[in-house]
């Protein structure tokens, strides 16, 4: 099983401020965010974003199985029939709910991997890039 922690920032636990970014023509702020939750096979995100081709909020719950197995919630909208694979550095969690596929991926990024990057594709579709709210200490 794979540890849920290796495909998010660095520096982010549970608690941690995070700015929510989308690329337009460059990053711009549209959102804020955090993670209520991070272990190593759990993890609730909950924030609000506000673009043009999304507005509202983003809740986003997951929790990893043996077997590559997952369960998922979008929204508030349940898949327990969920998998998950890791490819190197990325995440990737393919869930049906409803009738619907949505594919969520998470890897790390940005300039001293302190950032990342969630993608929700499917009835619904989010790229952004989460960033910590604050500078992280320098260890």
């Amino acid at each position: 099983m794979v540890d849920f922690r290796n495909f998010i920032g660095r520096g982010t636990a549970a608690g941690t401020k995070l700015n929510i970014f989308a690329q337009v023509i460059f990053f711009v702020n549209v959102g804020s965010g955090e993670f209520i939750d991070l272990g190593a096979t759990q993890a609730a995100f909950k924030g609000k974003i506000d673009t043009v081709f999304y507005k509202g909020e983003l809740s986003l719950t997951l929790k990893l199985l043996e077997d590559g197995k997952a369960e998922v919630s979008l929204n508030g909208s349940r898949s327990s029939q969920a998998t998950y694979s890791a490819n190197g550095t990325q995440l990737t969690l393919e869930a049906k709910i409803g009738s619907r596929s949505q594919v969520i991926t998470f890897e790390q990024g940005g300039k001293g991997n302190v950032e990342t990057y969630l993608g929700v594709t499917g009835t619904q579709s989010i790229n952004v890039h989460l960033a910590p709210g604050a500078k992280p200490a320098v260890a």
